[in-house]
């Protein structure tokens, strides 16, 4: 578990998802899907069901190269994050990350806190030697976080989302760990 003081002066509590969790990250999910087109999903496309999303945090604390953090500002959910990597010997040292922070907290530091706190795992990890992501071209907020936390861009994907009726590109940005 790690403390943080916010930007706002708020206090942001990271720690790892356990399956108690499971209700509580649902309904962030579908707040934040309707909030942001950058995120791979709408808050209508994300339909888990409780145990779907249990089975996918136990997932998670079982292997020793992923991990499932949440963030939270007063008792409440207010970002997700979570690293997936292969199991396969030649790929279970790459992490990929998604995350998420509901829009009421977005400008607070949330993100930067959310992403140090999973670098610093992925160096203690002994696993993860490259953390890997891809984000919206038009996300330049984003793109900058991850430019000021070391993240180089290493590629782009044209038409990677479908968003409002229209495409939108990405880009595919990674750090490495050792």
């Amino acid at each position: 578990m790690n403390k943080t003081t916010l930007k706002s002066g708020e206090i942001l509590t990271i720690r790892e998802a356990t399956k108690a969790d499971a209700s509580a990250l649902l309904q962030h999910v579908k707040k934040v899907g309707d909030e942001s087109d950058f995120l791979t999903f709408s808050g209508s496309e994300f339909n888990y069901s409780l145990a779907e999303e249990e089975a996918i945090i136990e997932k998670h604390r079982q292997n020793p190269n992923q991990i499932f953090l949440l963030g939270f500002v007063n008792g409440e959910v207010v970002s997700v994050m979570n690293v997936e990597a292969s199991q396969k010997p030649r790929l279970q040292h790459i992490g990929e990350f998604g995350i998420s922070v509901v829009k009421a907290h977005w400008g607070k530091g949330v993100g930067s806190a959310m992403i140090q706190y999973m670098i610093g795992w992925s160096k203690d990890s002994d696993i993860i030697r490259k953390i890997n992501l891809r984000v919206v071209e038009k996300n330049t907020s984003a793109i900058r976080l991850y430019q000021n936390l070391g993240f180089k861009m290493e590629g782009k994907i044209t038409r990677d989302f479908w968003v409002n009726g229209e495409f939108q590109d990405c880009y595919l940005m990674g750090m490495l760990i050792d």
